[in-house]
């Protein structure tokens, strides 16, 4: 027992991760592959599902070499919303449709006109978005007919990764309370969402418990990945449940953020929480052994330097940093919503604004001021949290943008919380080991296995002056965004 080790494998839009993490919680070794997105002018954003298996197993071979007689478990997570429709032999009937797959908007609301969105908010925890493989099955339904029709499963990227292993596919509770098609009193699929699809539950892959050990891994699937021995399977959550995880959010009153091309506000909490106001503005998401992941996700987070750095500076993110940190927190404000968002009252149609540009301001008040319109947006989702009394006393970061001092500076001060931020580079990964250490009995429970295997690397904790100064900018940032959904409605008409 003391030399097992666990095989964990993260899926992303753009990079594949894997690598192999001991009971210690070190990352012994890692390997990366990227991940072609196949897009064009019409919102498409795949992954080939060829290409994707074989840069799992790719990474798979590299991360274990050395490992081979070692690994007892490997555990995959993924992002969330992807969904590919596959046949009676599994077999892809296209492109996995990715979280950037923009086609759904095209059915969006015809979709949302026959349904009460209410009751299937109280029955999914889902707010409803067009990204949800629920809105993705409904085009199909209008736009690929023969494709939906011809589909014995829908599998997101994981279950299909899954599918491929084990030759049957199987799903878990965190990647399905996102589908909108899951009901989070049961924890089994919802017959509501069901038959606004016109499909059963028998099209859709059987939902198994995240920390619980499902098959041994076949030997065809052994060899294909360069293993030997007694290796194990366990389903594992999503991406941003093995962040919060392995950043050591699991513990009570601590939430997560996750600094992303995404990013999130999240708290592990013992009971399902549904927003009390008809906003909708918690999306409820199970995480594993009987916590809720509480909280919402913004589109908008790295992806606002990566844009700043890409499109406008042409600079490197410490040279965006290094001109942020020359000049002073101003009046210039910065709504980062250049993917729109999933907010509704924002509106997926959302974009980017400067409010308050003058002739004084440079790029380094650009630049922090895009760097303050993402804090700002994530308390938005603290805001939310707290307002349906779930208490939170630190905050666990995790992500590339965990790499910014300044960043979580901001962070911590616009939020009023110390944020702790993790001695690992790759937060998912140790995540998913975590939980693969307590599913072998390693550890007696999450918080035992927490405390052992999530080292503290850095501490922000806020200054007085500066809550208060990021306080009344929050304050404006809000009255901007109020009935900004109706705003952008009649610009994208213009």
């Amino acid at each position: 027992m003391e030399d097992r080790l666990a095989l964990c494998v993260d899926i992303g839009t753009t990079n594949l991760k894997a690598g192999v993490v001991d009971k210690d919680g070190n990352v012994l070794s890692l390997s990366r592959s990227e991940i072609p997105l196949e897009r064009d002018n019409n919102g498409k954003a795949e992954h080939n599902p060829e290409v994707l298996f074989a840069a799992f197993v790719k990474a798979a071979k590299e991360a274990s070499r050395g490992f081979e007689g070692k690994i007892s478990l490997i555990i995959p997570s993924s992002y969330m919303f992807g969904l590919v429709p596959v046949d009676n032999d599994l077999n892809p009937l296209m492109g996995i449709m990715t979280l950037l797959d923009l086609r759904a908007k095209e059915t969006y609301e015809d979709l949302l006109s026959t349904i009460d969105v209410n009751e299937a908010y109280k029955r999914t925890g889902f707010a409803p978005t067009f990204h949800a493989p629920l809105f993705k099955i409904f085009w199909l339904k209008q736009r690929r007919r023969e494709v939906f029709d011809k589909a014995k499963y829908f599998l997101s990227s994981k279950d299909y990764i899954i599918s491929k292993l084990l030759d049957k596919p199987y799903t878990e509770p965190s990647i399905s309370s996102a589908t909108g098609l899951m009901n989070i009193n049961t924890l089994k699929w919802d017959s509501y969402s069901l038959n606004a699809l016109g499909i059963d539950e028998s099209r859709l892959p059987e939902i198994v418990p995240s920390d619980g050990i499902l098959a041994e891994l076949p030997q065809k699937s052994k060899e294909l990945l360069g293993l030997e021995g007694d290796v194990k399977l366990l389903p594992g959550v999503y991406d941003g449940g093995a962040v919060g995880i392995g950043i050591g959010a699991f513990e009570e009153g601590v939430g997560a953020i996750n600094i992303g091309t995404t990013g999130m506000f999240r708290v592990a909490y013992p009971e399902a929480i549904l927003d009390k106001e008809d906003s909708m503005r918690l999306q409820t998401y199970y995480l594993s052994s009987g916590k809720w992941f509480v909280g919402a996700a913004i589109n908008n987070a790295g992806i606002i330097l990566r844009w700043l750095r890409d499109n406008i500076f042409n600079v490197s993110y410490d040279e965006l940093t290094n001109e942020a940190l020359k000049v002073d927190t101003s009046n210039l404000f910065f709504l980062p919503y250049i993917t729109g968002e999933r907010d509704k009252e924002i509106g997926n149609i959302a974009s980017g604004v400067y409010f308050g540009l003058k002739n004084n301001h440079n790029k380094g008040h650009m630049i922090k001021a895009g760097m303050e319109g993402v804090a700002y947006s994530l308390r938005m989702l603290y805001e939310a949290v707290k307002d349906n009394n779930v208490e939170v006393k630190e905050i666990r970061a995790g992500g590339g943008g965990t790499n910014s001092d300044l960043w979580m500076d901001i962070f911590s001060s616009v939020l009023g919380l110390p944020i702790k931020v993790s001695n690992v580079e790759e937060p998912e990964l140790l995540g998913s080991a975590l939980l693969g250490f307590y599913s072998l009995g390693i550890y007696k429970d999450l918080d035992e296995a927490t405390k052992k295997m999530v080292k503290i690397k850095n501490v922000y904790v806020p200054q007085d002056e500066k809550i208060r100064q990021y306080d009344k900018g929050f304050q404006f940032f809000k009255l901007m965004t109020k009935d900004l959904k109706n705003l952008f409605e009649v610009h994208s008409k213009l």
